[in-house]
């Protein structure tokens, strides 16, 4: 027993003499393992969301005589457009991305990282975050993601259509975009510190502003998407006449609309190149634009059917460019109400352009994204011309931004005027 008793005593003693180690944070950071489970959880149900409907669709099918693997392949092929990537079989090449189901992978891969981040983020110092984001977070979702790429890749040999080694590593545009839309805000502690001391190193105005220019790019996708509804609405009845002379039934009818309703983010890209100005085409030497309309020969698509007859427009159908401009302003006027620049009338406009900028810039890499081929010669280039498209829209949209700041500025002199008492820009009333 006195042995025992000084051998406790002992223990206690060297316990007061050994260095206290720190504790750790009670949310412990996100290790490679985890971000690697993460990458991959996300990359299987991005491929679950094509995959089931394609397996759906040879269920309702029951004359094929391909069997249920062949299903699966021709969804992975799908999974890799999803992610704007090519599919090839011998010299045909499929290339056109569906933008909403990229943006719906963007969108379930952000949801994997916002976990991922839950689990990592509390408890940990701003610097720890920061490196672990830089050496664990990001490097293991995308190595995690990059695995079952390579698996779906697999899976497609035994389709009519794969993708090529380019395509495995491409498909990473998917979580990239991810990682970006979670971690790159000016104002969230979640975001790492360099990205953080990014924004600081920028305008005092950037924050709000990048916030603002997301914004704006929805904003000009609904402009797009408002012009195609009203168009289908006005052709319904020839869209629903090609869709029934498919001769399917009742599910397999299902599957293409939902394939269409998959290209509706495409077609409002297409509008809004349409009120921009430069106009899309669908097939080769066929063009749609405020001067005039050559379809040509469109594919049995019911949805096509909607595009316009050969028509020749009068000069008034330009006042479509109207809707980008008036765009322009909505972004500006949402920026005047984000800050106040106390007559600092440089910066207003620098702060609308580049909001306007923002806007202009994300669609049109949506848009170039969205583009692409469908195979044959004469469907090997579908979707606006990028350049003249980015190009004329900025003009309008930034265009639009201006003359509200203009319009704003006349009413603040006349403020000044009537008060004599505030400078230009520091009126409140927006």
């Amino acid at each position: 027993m006195p042995t025992s008793t000084s051998a406790t005593t002992g223990a206690k003693s060297a316990a007061r003499r050994a260095p206290s180690s720190p504790a750790r944070p009670a949310g412990l950071p996100a290790t490679l393992t985890v971000a690697l489970r993460a990458g991959a959880l996300a990359a299987v149900a991005t491929w679950a969301l094509v995959v089931l409907p394609s397996l759906v669709g040879w269920i309702a099918a029951p004359e094929s005589s391909l069997g249920w693997f062949s299903a699966v392949s021709v969804g992975s092929a799908l999974w890799f457009l999803g992610h704007g990537q090519s599919v090839g079989a011998g010299e045909l090449s499929v290339s056109l991305t569906p933008i909403l189901l990229l943006l719906a992978n963007v969108y379930i891969g952000a949801r994997f990282v916002r976990r991922l981040v839950a689990t990592g983020r509390p408890g940990s110092s701003s610097a720890e975050w920061s490196r672990l984001t830089a050496r664990s977070v990001v490097p293991g979702f995308l190595g995690g993601y990059l695995l079952i790429a390579s698996v779906a890749a697999l899976l497609t040999l035994a389709g009519p259509a794969s993708p090529g080694l380019a395509a495995i590593v491409g498909a990473l545009i998917v979580p990239l975009a991810a990682l970006a839309f979670v971690f790159l805000r000016p104002d969230d502690e979640t975001s790492p510190a360099f990205v953080l001391s990014w924004f600081r190193r920028g305008p005092t105005w950037l924050p709000a502003v990048w916030r603002t220019g997301w914004r704006g790019a929805g904003l000009l996708m609904l402009v797009g998407l408002a012009v195609v509804v009203a168009r289908v609405l006005v052709s319904f009845g020839a869209v629903a006449s090609v869709q029934s002379q498919y001769g399917i039934n009742l599910v397999a009818a299902l599957v293409v609309v939902v394939g269409q309703l998959l290209m509706v983010a495409n077609a409002a890209t297409w509008a809004l190149s349409f009120v921009a100005g430069p106009g899309f085409s669908i097939a080769a030497g066929a063009v749609i634009s405020p001067a005039a309309a050559h379809p040509g020969l469109m594919p049995l698509v019911p949805v096509l059917a909607a595009l316009p007859d050969e028509a020749s427009y009068p000069q008034a159908l330009y006042a479509v460019l109207l809707l980008p401009i008036a765009a322009g302003a909505v972004i500006a006027r949402w920026v005047d109400r984000e800050l106040e620049f106390f007559g600092n009338v440089g910066a207003r406009l620098a702060a609308v352009v580049t909001a306007a900028g923002l806007a202009v810039a994300a669609v049109t890499v949506l848009t170039a994204i969205g583009n692409g081929a469908l195979g044959v010669e004469r469907l090997a280039n579908i979707g606006p011309a990028v350049l003249p498209f980015g190009a004329a829209l900025f003009v309008e949209v930034a265009g639009g931004a201006a003359l509200w700041v203009g319009w704003r500025l006349l009413r603040e002199r006349r403020v000044v005027d009537s008060t004599g008492d505030c400078e230009p820009g520091v009126a409140s009333d927006n």
